[in-house]
């Protein structure tokens, strides 16, 4: 009888080997992101102060920070930022070293703990935090100015400078975010331990 059972019953084949042992692993193309980074602070500081309405010009490094955040994690997004708020911080003459480096570093860590969710690939998320990680760099650095003793008209500021590069922000978030990603393809989370291979 258990003859008849152990007939019945087709032969396992031996699975092999290299399957078991490499699982298929989704690229980070963290180069991309690096070039990515690099072409945004040329832009930023070449092209984008002549892309002004009233006073306010685009922002595309607080971009390309939160929408690569949202594709790779918070690791990647607040060290992104950091790179690219001091990158642009060394090009430019501003009087304050380490400020938008800090402001960067917070949206992208922030905007990055959204890679999880399934929204993360439709373009309302990234685009929507892009505009809100905008107006957290403006305000933060606004504040930083007037705590410093700056003088200057806190409304005029607002509209004259903080609306337009916002608005301009999230105008120039849509085409950056298709850019993201067709180069990095689906979000997924980068974290430290995953670089040692």
């Amino acid at each position: 009888m258990a003859e008849q059972i152990t007939g019945d019953i087709p032969a396992a084949r031996p699975l092999p080997v290299g399957r078991i042992r490499s699982l298929p692993q989704r690229p980070d193309h963290l180069g991309r992101v690096a070039i990515m980074a690099v072409v945004a602070v040329l832009l930023q500081i070449t092209l984008m102060p002549y892309l002004t309405v009233a006073y306010g010009s685009p922002d595309i490094c607080i971009a390309l920070v939160v929408i690569v955040a949202v594709f790779r994690g918070p690791f990647v997004g607040a060290i992104l930022g950091f790179a690219c708020g001091l990158a642009v911080e060394l090009t430019t003459p501003v009087g304050t070293l380490g400020v938008l480096a800090l402001l960067y570093l917070a949206a992208g860590y922030w905007c990055g703990r959204f890679v999880d969710r399934p929204e993360a690939e439709s373009l309302g998320l990234p685009v929507a935090l892009a505009v809100a990680a905008c107006a957290f760099v403006q305000v933060g650095y606004a504040v930083f100015q007037l705590l410093l003793g700056t003088e200057f008209v806190v409304s005029a500021v607002a509209v004259q400078v903080v609306v337009p590069t916002i608005l301009l922000t999230g105008l120039l978030s849509f085409p950056l975010m298709l850019v993201v990603r067709r180069l990095l393809g689906a979000p997924h989370d980068v974290e430290p331990g995953m670089l040692d291979a």
